[in-house]
């Protein structure tokens, strides 16, 4: 879902995306191999993302603080980083500071009010975010939003303990599109997903 979400709002005609914490490369063939740059800060795993990913630009550096010119790029993607971030408002700033006027920051990260926040456990998570916090961390940075959602919906862990659980959790899941629509639902989606632009003028 989180890949489809990006596809929807990545522009056919980008010619340079940065994928902030690109890890393994598990976006770059969806991005296009061609015009994606991936950035991360731990050099032994690009070891292995350079070994499948040859003809991709990699850079080992710290996302607070990109080793890039300012303006050359027309898209950042950040799929679960911001999270990670001590100095997230740093981080915004630069992503704005990196990116061309009118292009565009794809943002992913786990949703603070989602019915099972136990699933995002984890000891190098520094801060969740909620839709308010998310889009004044974005717009101090100087960006405008052009869209904010929740996706996936609501569930939890134990829903094997249901009968036939894995089956009503897929078809919750087919039907989120359609069932985030509901007011009481909108924001309790597993993934903030963020489109936001760094203004033309």
């Amino acid at each position: 879902m989180e890949v489809a979400w990006i596809l929807r709002h990545l522009p056919t005609e980008a010619s340079r995306v940065l994928d902030v914490g690109c890890g393994n490369g598990a976006l770059f063939d969806a991005l296009g191999l061609g015009r994606t740059m991936g950035l991360d800060y731990c050099a032994a795993g690009l070891t292995h993302t350079r070994a499948a990913f040859s003809t991709v630009p990699l850079m080992c550096a710290d996302a607070t603080c990109l080793p890039v010119s300012s303006k050359s790029f027309d898209v950042i993607t950040a799929q679960h980083v911001i999270e990670h971030l001590e100095a997230s408002a740093a981080a915004c700033r630069d992503w704005h500071r990196v990116l061309r006027p009118g292009g565009l920051l794809l943002l992913l990260t786990p949703n603070v009010r989602f019915i099972d926040p136990g699933v995002f456990e984890d000891e190098t998570h520094v801060c969740l975010y909620n839709e308010h916090s998310l889009t004044d961390r974005l717009v101090h940075a100087g960006f405008e939003i052009v869209e904010l959602c929740s996706l996936g919906l609501p569930w939890f862990r134990n829903y094997r303990r249901l009968p036939s659980g894995w089956r009503f959790r897929r078809m919750v899941t087919r039907q989120s599109s359609m069932l985030a629509r509901v007011p009481w639902l909108r924001w309790r989606g597993q993934t903030l997903c963020c489109c936001a632009r760094r203004p033309v003028s």
